[in-house]
């Protein structure tokens, strides 16, 4: 099969109605959404009944859980926690009910093995994987758990950490001349689909990828959306406008 698997929409509606349009083109058999499906954008009603309305199997994240009140934004900074106490004010009952009942975690079997998806790391939704000690630690999980592939969001930052038995974890990273990896059987592998509504890469176009789990390969996708309209009602909600200027910025 194939599949899109996207994270990190943010309430950025004119991110996630560009990236439908990109992931459509693409002819993908299944889209699975890796959370934060809300959170620091404009939109998070709409975004959330893309998700819902579509049947995208999601997994939470955290901005999830503290919009929908399952947790508290005790640890979140001043701008990401004005967001989400904004957010919680305008979330709808239905969706609210929608994101408290998402996974924690989906797991399918592939051609290639098992497979994870999870929001911030194997571990734990709120864990950033940022270094091959952070990988190792998540590798080490998934031999356990018998995981030939997991699927994670969280760092805005696209990447596709691999590893085998014996030796060091390695790091393919992306970039826009090297967007398609040929994944060989024996690795491991932790792939950072990047953001689709706030990318953190120095790149202000969204991110997805395309998983072909028979052939093997993962491919990111970029596009570009209405960047200007995104920010400029950000600006209208009164909501922190490091919010809008991050968009532009990509970080």
């Amino acid at each position: 099969m194939k599949y899109v698997v996207f994270s990190d929409v943010h309430g950025n509606l004119e991110a996630l109605e560009r990236f439908a349009q990109r992931a459509d083109e693409k002819g993908a058999d299944q889209m699975v959404c890796l959370g934060d499906i809300v959170g620091y954008g404009a939109d998070p009603n709409a975004c959330v009944e893309f998700v819902r309305d579509r049947g995208v199997p999601c997994v939470s994240g955290n901005h999830d859980d503290v919009v929908s009140g399952l947790v508290e934004p005790d640890d979140f900074n001043p701008d990401a926690r004005r967001a989400i106490l904004w957010c919680r004010e305008r979330i709808s009952p239905r969706n609210r009910r929608f994101l408290r009942a998402l996974e924690q975690r989906i797991v399918i079997e592939t051609p290639r093995g098992r497979t994870l998806f999870v929001h911030g790391s194997p571990a734990d939704k709120d864990e950033y994987i940022m270094s091959g000690w952070s990988a190792m630690k998540s590798f080490g999980l998934m031999e356990r758990e018998d995981f030939c592939c997991a699927f994670v969001g969280h760092t805005h930052q696209p990447c596709v950490w691999v590893w085998k038995a014996g030796e060091r974890v390695g790091l393919a990273p992306y970039s826009r001349q090297h967007s398609v990896f040929s994944i060989s059987p024996e690795l491991r592998l932790i792939v950072n689909v990047g953001s689709v509504g706030q990318p953190r890469d120095g790149d202000p176009e969204g991110c997805f990828v395309v998983w072909d789990d028979e052939a093997g390969s993962v491919e990111f996708v970029r596009f570009g959306y209405d960047v200007a309209k995104a920010q400029e009602k950000i600006i209208r909600a009164n909501l922190p406008l490091f919010l809008a200027d991050r968009l532009a910025g990509g970080y």
